[in-house]
């Protein structure tokens, strides 16, 4: 998972300036329209039938009873809550003759759960009667349409008998509801219209509920700011609410569907509640908790519906719902108000939140308290989906803003830091400058220092030799102090050539200074330098340092090991680089002989720390070996002179 970016809290979007004036002022024109075509109109050659004769044929003891439409068995008692028969009087003006052949028609706007169509006594339709338990029939969201077959219909139209069989369903609101009987050509293009409204609207809803329900997931998982999130999920519960009611036969036990239905829709209020809180960013701590409560308790509270089995609980329920959702958009208008902050994105939510509550009391109203006006078609799909859109806009909108202020804000942090790269660039140049004066004058002061102690020591050794020998000098020893100045001079100037840390090349210096030395001396040099990888620690000082520990070492062989011969070796281990100095001479002597370290050993030691290097001594048998050895990797070793200490 990606982090969380840090942005701007609550961009106000410029493009969305005003923008909710116009959406109010279509949604107001939309109501309008809206009303207009609900309007109660009769329509030519069709009949409202709005009273029927219902009985209980499982229990004959109930006697038939005349009953108003619409009937909802649920308001009824526990003896209505199986199977409904309802007898429905023929219009006489039905059996009058036409002036041309007409198809009859029946359109039945609403009716649950399952139910057949019984025309003189023969069944002509059926949706989900006889379903088995494990599966839920979903009649109540969808109209249906039944052609009267010609030959079924008797010549007077008082022997018509025309019966509604129902299958109720507790807790789902079964029943009959006011059914059209009449010229097909008229009931066809009304039946498209409800079945649009019912149907359609319904699925359109929950696409756009799911669609803005995904890509306010998305959203927030790049972004990880929880006003997507809420969102998202209440998108998606609602999605879920809509795809379940209009999904005819279900492969659900009712029970299952009526907990996941309600439920869903709870969350759905819960999490919008939630949502128009962090949009308002208002931070109402009561608001929050409510919510939370309201999702929390919404599953007890449905499985204690279903285990009562009373509808009015639920009234309940969704009054609560309807009630929170309302005082919550309410009060964090009138907080934003009192704070000045209620900007346009603001005014857009409550404008739609508005036009959809509007819906949803209208729905109310006219379909479950009967109050004047087309309750076959409902606003609920239209607000709804104007809710949905508007959230899927605000948040899109909220991105994109934020977005633009992230590119804003990478700009000036651009900006500022090439302007502090360039700060920077001019800060080490002038660091490099006073490192290169600084190498520079260490480098003098190294020379200076080298050329004293080595070349100035030779030099005053000699004056003062030709100062004390008076008016007779012996050359010889005068021409050998002279000649090792001058060996001197040349080791100097030898360790600023530019070796790039090859052991080899830098050898073959020392080889080409000393070795005519050593053959003056009696000793011979056996050379079996092998190439190994250049070492870093040898540039020049680090070459100087090395010169001065063969120089020691190769003068300890020559005035105390009594050697003939001195073999110089190199080769390269798994993680080290090994310089050997072996002889043949009479060997290293025993612990307990053995003197404290010398100034010479001292300083061979010292130098080779200086360089990264491991000194190692070694009985040779015959003579002694010396190992400088180089990590090629790793830290740094510390020198060891154990050989010179002491034995218990």
């Amino acid at each position: 998972m990606s982090p969380p970016i840090d942005l701007p809290p609550r961009p106000r979007s410029r493009r969305s300036e005003r923008v909710w004036l116009w959406v109010g002022g279509v949604l107001l024109v939309l109501l309008a329209i809206l009303y207009r075509v609900s309007l109660p109109a009769p329509m030519p050659g069709v009949f409202d039938l709005q009273r029927a004769t219902a009985s209980l044929p499982l229990d004959p003891r109930t006697p038939a009873r005349a009953v108003s439409l619409p009937h909802v068995l649920d308001d009824e008692g526990p003896a209505w809550w199986d199977r409904v028969d309802y007898v429905l009087p023929w219009p006489q003006a039905l059996g009058e003759p036409a002036p041309s052949p007409r198809r009859l028609a029946l359109l039945i706007p609403r009716v649950g759960m399952g139910m057949r169509v019984l025309l003189n006594g023969e069944e002509i339709y059926r949706f989900g009667w006889e379903a088995p338990p494990d599966r839920t029939v979903n009649a109540t969201w969808f109209p249906h349409l039944v052609l009267l077959p010609e030959r079924l219909l008797a010549e007077r139209a008082p022997d018509n008998e025309l019966t509604i069989q129902v299958q109720a369903q507790v807790l789902e609101r079964s029943g009959l509801w006011p059914v059209h009987i009449g010229d097909a050509d008229q009931l066809i293009p009304r039946y498209q219209t409800l079945h649009f409204w019912q149907v359609t609207g319904t699925w359109m809803m929950a696409m756009v509920s799911l669609l803005v329900g995904v890509l306010a997931l998305v959203m927030w998982r790049s972004l990880r700011e929880r006003l997507f999130l809420l969102g998202g999920i209440a998108s998606l519960a609602h999605a879920v609410r809509m795809v379940l009611s209009v999904v005819p036969d279900l492969p659900l036990p009712y029970d299952t569907y009526f907990f996941i239905h309600r439920v869903s829709f709870s969350v759905y209020a819960g999490f919008f509640i939630l949502t128009v809180e962090e949009l308002f960013g208002r931070r109402l701590r009561w608001v929050r908790l409510a919510a939370w409560a309201l999702i929390a308790i919404a599953p007890f509270w449905m499985l204690w519906i279903l285990l009562l089995q009373d509808y009015s609980l639920y009234r309940v329920w969704a009054g609560a719902m309807a009630t929170l959702a309302g005082i919550s958009l309410a009060w964090a208008v009138f907080d934003n108000l009192r704070r000045r902050q209620f900007s346009d994105e603001h005014r857009l939510v409550v404008v739609v939140a508005t036009f959809t509550l509007i819906t949803a009391v209208r729905d109310f109203l006219v379909v479950q308290l009967n109050f004047p006006g087309d309750a076959d078609l409902r606003w609920t799909s239209i607000g709804g989906s104007a809710l949905m859109l508007t959230m899927g806009w605000v948040l899109v909108d909220r991105a994109t803003e934020w977005a633009r202020a992230v590119h804003r804000l990478n700009d000036t942090l651009a900006q500022t830091v090439a302007q502090r790269e360039a700060e920077l660039r001019t800060a080490f140049q002038r660091l490099q400058l006073a490192e290169r004066q600084r190498v520079a004058e260490e480098e003098r002061r190294r020379l200076m220092r080298d050329m004293h102690d080595g070349l100035g020591s030779q030099l005053v050794q000699t004056l003062n030799m030709v100062r004390s020998a008076g008016a007779v000098l012996d050359r010889g020893p005068i021409e050998a102090m002279l000649a090792q100045a001058l060996d001197e001079l040349r080791l100097t100037l030898d360790s600023f050539e530019p070796m790039e840390g090859d052991l080899p090349a830098i050898l073959g210096t020392l080889r080409r200074r000393l070795g005519p030395a050593l053959e003056a001396a009696g000793i011979e040099l056996r050379w079996e330098v092998q190439d190994v990888p250049p070492i870093e620690a040898l540039d020049s000082r680090g070459v100087m340092h090395l010169f001065r520990c063969l120089q020691e070492i190769l003068a300890n062989v020559v005035k105390h090991a009594r050697a003939r011969r001195i073999i110089v070796s190199t080769w390269l281990g798994d993680d080290h680089i090994v310089l050997s100095i072996e002889d043949d001479g009479v060997g290293m002597p025993p612990p307990q002989a053995r003197q404290t370290e010398g100034r010479g050993l001292r300083n061979v030691l010292t130098r080779a720390a200086k360089i990264g290097a491991e000194v190692r001594f070694y009985d040779a048998h015959p003579g002694t070996g010396v190992e400088l050895v180089f990590p090629v990797h790793g830290p740094t070793p510390e020198s060891d002179s154990d050989w010179l200490r002491r034995g218990a």
